[in-house]
């Protein structure tokens, strides 16, 4: 997040390594908030609503690191990579509601396949984020590898 990028710069941390810190730690919360949800229905409302709303808070945690990196992955294509970022998304809030009913129907009402596919969507996105994201314009990256 900007506010908070002098900030970590002024204590050492690379614009990179916290990005990547927010968005797993995101998706990390998302996933551990999630997993007891259903289990935990009958026993209070209020604990799945608080490990709910965990989870949501979860997933608003996540984006300030691959949102922002938007920007940083190309400098001539910049419309191109956001497109394709939101279409995805798009797509993704599309069939997310049709898989969940098709998983549920083929499941005999089975949510702990819907969540375990949600948590296991987390872990994926994490690590991949982990390992993939760059603070650096592939542009540049290109660069340095012809020279």
């Amino acid at each position: 997040t900007p506010p908070l990028t002098p900030l970590g710069a002024r204590r050492g941390h690379a614009l990179l390594a916290s990005r990547k810190l927010f968005t797993v730690a995101g998706y990390a919360l998302a996933t551990v908030s999630l997993l007891p949800v259903h289990s935990l229905r009958a026993a209070s409302p209020w604990a799945s609503t608080a490990l709910f709303s965990a989870c949501n808070a979860g997933f608003a945690l996540a984006p300030t690191g691959f949102k922002s990196n938007y920007l940083d992955i190309t400098q001539r294509y910049v419309g191109i990579v956001a497109g394709y970022g939101n279409t995805l998304g798009t797509l993704a809030s599309i069939a997310g509601p049709k898989l969940t009913a098709w998983t549920l129907e083929a499941t005999q009402q089975n949510w702990y396949v819907v969540i375990g596919m949600v948590c296991a969507a987390n872990v994926v996105a994490a690590a991949n984020y982990a390992k993939n994201a760059v603070a650096v314009p592939i542009e540049e990256l290109v660069e340095e590898k012809q020279v």
